[in-house]
């Protein structure tokens, strides 16, 4: 359950940080008359391109790939063992 509770938190990170460009790039940015505060939505829609993510350490970003591997992996262990 903890798992698939990450999973589900880290990928709702990952799609909502990719919305941030397009909600921007969506608002009327351009009517700003201030140089420097165009300069700074500039930035953001740039930095907002690139996804957050969560990491699992070494092993990668936690996405539900991620851990619908964790889950066949232990579901693998376990029959392992009951053999």
């Amino acid at each position: 359950m903890q798992i698939s509770l990450i999973a589900w938190t880290c990928n709702e990170i990952q799609v909502q940080s990719m919305a941030i460009a397009d909600a921007i790039f969506a608002s009327r940015w351009y009517c700003l008359l201030d140089k420097e505060a165009i300069a700074y939505v500039h930035f953001m829609i740039v930095r907002a391109q690139k996804p957050l993510l969560m990491t699992i350490g070494p092993f990668g970003p936690m996405t539900t790939a991620s851990a619908l591997m964790v889950f066949k992996a232990a579901y693998s262990y376990v029959s392992i063992m009951k053999e």
